[in-house]
């Protein structure tokens, strides 16, 4: 299995070149402006919470696989809480009315957040347990990027506000790097486990699928980031086109 995580690894190193992560890790731009996409990400974080709970977890482990597995879905369980009090402390929490909050989160600006959830739950349907456990370390992968290029941002734009940050503090990140899946015991014995050939070429496809659908959803946060648009007129843009 080593090799499929330094396979996993090649392509996180690439995805930290995705524009959206150089435009967050860019200190002449505003840390206030850096992080204006965040709304745009409510339907993933949000999303992904109930995938994790209701979606992937499996009430019965199988195997080993599966029990590292569901540790890990544990472990990330309460983290859309930091997510929300974020929302909150870097004011970008407005008061509107409930359809227009609907109608920001299901508009055309987020179609492809939306279909990332939808492509890992089709993804994820029928796989063997070691399958799903490396698909998860891919999305764990794809999120270590996301963070470690967010939170020099938001630590600036913490001490701007006199506020505290956790989804986009340190301290989520240093969450992360504890995770039980990444302890050198259970990572090295996870790299010891020989694997064949078509296993490898199977597990690969996994990581590709799981890169490929994050970069639609950072592709869309980057035009959100650059577009500097508030919820509200995204939402009262939703409102004018709708059908109904």
């Amino acid at each position: 299995m080593k090799e499929v995580f330094e396979y996993i690894a090649h392509k996180s190193s690439e995805f930290t070149r995705h524009p959206l992560f150089m435009y967050l890790r860019d200190s002449s731009v505003d840390p206030l402006e850096r992080l204006r996409f965040v709304p745009s990400s409510v339907h993933f974080v949000m999303t992904f919470a109930d995938l994790y709970h209701f979606g992937l977890v499996e009430p019965k482990p199988r195997d080993r696989f599966e029990e590292l597995a569901n540790l890990h879905l544990s472990e990330e369980a309460t983290h859309w809480k930091w997510f929300l009090a974020d929302l909150s402390n870097l004011d970008l929490d407005p008061t509107m009315r409930f359809t227009d909050a609907v109608r920001f989160i299901w508009s055309d600006h987020s179609a492809k957040t939306r279909a990332l959830a939808y492509e890992i739950c089709k993804l994820s349907a029928g796989l063997r347990s070691v399958q799903k456990l490396v698909m998860v370390q891919a999305i764990e992968a794809t999120g270590r990027v996301a963070l470690e290029a967010a939170v020099p941002a938001g630590r600036e734009a913490a001490a701007r506000l006199g506020r505290n940050l956790v989804y986009f503090g340190a301290f989520h990140l240093d969450t992360e790097r504890a995770h039980t899946l990444e302890e050198g015991s259970v990572h090295q014995s996870l790299e010891e486990i020989v694997i064949d050939d078509t296993t490898r070429v199977e597990l690969h496809a996994i990581v590709d699928q799981v890169f490929k659908h994050f970069e639609g959803f950072v592709d869309e946060g980057l035009r959100y980031a650059r577009e500097q648009r508030t919820i509200g007129e995204t939402s009262r843009e939703a409102r004018g086109t709708a059908q109904v």
